[in-house]
């Protein structure tokens, strides 16, 4: 399965914000979305998810056009991850993660053991079962991450895409739930597409990135041929040092 972008426009309020966009995402990878505020990341993962409508072009999943996909069944092929959900008083992790089972549901119907099975053993694959019956407004935010990972997860699909996930997060968190998200790329077969914004975390946890400036992509492709200090000035405009570490090229702002 893959995900195929192909001469997509989308512009608000008839002002451009994305414009000729072709990409190609395949299951099994990590890719990174990387660009300033406002270069149409957030907007691109919203118009896979079918959460806007573009104007022209074609997006199409395992070959299908997304408008002909209803919203259940790409829900079942497409899950995501906000940067942050708000957490609600008195809802438990486990019931927060099952909630990732609804499109396989119907309208009227309520989880059944086998969800909440399934639930559980999401959370344990991230290495936090153990909060399944805590609330979810009292873990810590690295926890709250996870657990929408988890949701995403049982929801079973084959591509998970996410906003920023590690934004609020700090350092030690950022490289566990990235440690993680890598892990489930590769044991899973599951396409992940995330946007961020260090380009060093990009480096060490993807292998392929996608470089949007202004609405536009400006490279894309294997990560460690596309990032480098040429590419990263003409993104974010400013000049940046590569440095040698036994984890790899770093870089530096100047």
């Amino acid at each position: 399965m893959d995900i195929k972008v192909e001469n997509l426009y989308f512009s608000y309020n008839d002002k451009s914000i994305l414009e000729d966009i072709n990409l190609e995402f395949k299951r099994g990878n990590m890719y990174a979305l990387l660009g300033r505020n406002g270069s149409g990341k957030t907007t691109l993962i919203k118009l896979i998810l079918g959460l806007l409508k573009f104007k022209r072009g074609v997006i199409t999943i395992e070959g299908k056009n997304s408008n002909e996909i209803s919203n259940k069944d790409l829900s079942r092929l497409i899950a995501y991850v906000p940067q942050n959900e708000e957490a609600v008083y008195g809802i438990k992790v486990i019931e927060l993660v099952v909630m990732g089972r609804n499109p396989y549901l119907g309208l009227f119907d309520m989880p059944s053991s086998t969800e909440y099975e399934l639930a559980q053993k999401s959370l344990e694959s991230l290495g936090i079962g153990d909060l399944a019956q805590k609330g979810y407004s009292e873990i810590s935010g690295g926890e709250r991450q996870l657990v929408l990972i988890a949701r995403a997860l049982v929801q079973n699909t084959k591509f998970i895409l996410m906003d920023e996930p590690i934004s609020n997060l700090d350092i030690r968190n950022q490289h566990d739930v990235l440690d993680k998200i890598k892990n489930i790329a590769k044991d899973f077969n599951i396409g992940i597409v995330l946007s961020i914004h260090d380009p060093n975390l990009a480096m060490r946890y993807c292998n392929e990135a996608v470089l949007l400036k202004d609405g536009k992509v400006l490279h894309s492709g294997k990560i460690e041929e596309i990032l480098c200090q040429q590419s990263l000035l003409d993104v974010y405009d400013m000049k940046f040092e590569m440095l040698n570490s036994k984890n790899g090229i770093n870089f530096v702002s100047l």
